[in-house]
């Protein structure tokens, strides 16, 4: 990979992991599913009128929106909503790295390195440090939230796939257009559970939700993935997911700065070996065989 490659997936995926602790201060002041059907309004609308439809189906559009908006954010930010520490869910969401680094192997038959075996593993070694670690210093962890968020990486290794089989010819209008399936579906969700909820939530929405949802929709949706749709579909997914373990060391970074969740010296180590994996993988440093 170029050098300003990797330095532009670097960037998105440390803002992604910023994402978090927006989420966290979105929350607080606004419904969760309906922080998430906004967040999507605005990453469709105005711009499918400015963008052609992707040379894609509608139907894989509508499936990739859903488990894109519905089955990864939404559930997300339900699990933070409900007390997931913001750090800790950038983390499990990681999970979703070594599912797609899976799903390259078996179902797209990419190739496997010896650069980029010994840079996943190292990456692995480095994110189970920081599993253990959050795992020994948080004290109120709830399961529920935890499997909410394995749920999200699952969704997330999805839609991956989706975009490396369907390799969509326009980026910000693929995100677009399958973005406009996303609000509906969520906003009947969150009335049918709560229908008193759902009209005082969406007429007391102040400053803090605003610019959540604002920054989810233009600086993590439309500029992030646009950029992380290009990279997948140029490296594939062997290259560009292990990417992504950038995250937690990102979002335990801010919700530290901003929430004062503290960083451990075993999180500090894992997140050494976490970039040293990935400055590998990339080949930046060669490995060759003897």
């Amino acid at each position: 990979m170029r050098l300003t490659h990797i330095f532009l997936v670097s960037l998105v995926v440390v803002i992604w992991g910023g994402n978090f602790v927006v989420i966290r201060w979105g929350v607080e002041d606004v419904d969760p599913y309906i922080m998430t059907a906004f967040r999507f309004l605005l990453t469709a609308v105005p711009v499918i009128f400015f963008v052609k439809k992707p040379n894609i189906k509608l139907s894989i559009l509508a499936i990739h929106g859903i488990l894109f908006g519905g089955g990864l954010w939404g559930i997300v930010n339900y699990a933070i909503f409900l007390g997931t520490p913001s750090g800790l869910a950038s983390l499990v969401l990681q999970a979703s790295a070594f599912l797609s680094v899976i799903a390259a192997v078996v179902i797209f038959k990419e190739e496997i390195t010896k650069n980029k075996f010994i840079g996943i593993t190292l990456a692995l070694i480095g994110f189970l440090l920081i599993i253990y670690s959050s795992y020994e210093s948080e004290q109120s962890i709830r399961f529920y939230g935890i499997v909410l968020v394995l749920i999200a990486a699952l969704s997330w290794t999805i839609c991956n796939m989706i975009i490396k089989k369907y390799k969509p010819d326009n980026v910000i209008g693929f995100i677009s257009w399958s973005s406009l399936f996303v609000p509906m579906p969520i906003l009947l969700l969150s009335y049918l559970d709560n229908p008193n909820n759902f009209i005082s939530s969406l007429t007391t929405i102040g400053f803090q939700g605003y610019v959540s949802i604002t920054f989810q929709a233009f600086v993590t949706t439309l500029f992030g993935y646009s950029i992380w749709t290009y990279f997948i579909n140029k490296y594939g997914l062997a290259v560009i997911a292990p990417y992504s373990l950038i995250v937690p060391i990102s979002g335990i970074f801010f919700a530290w700065i901003i929430y004062n969740e503290k960083l451990t010296h075993i999180e500090i180590a894992g997140s050494i070996i976490v970039l040293v994996g990935l400055v590998v993988n990339s080949g930046l440093i060669r490995i060759y065989k003897k």
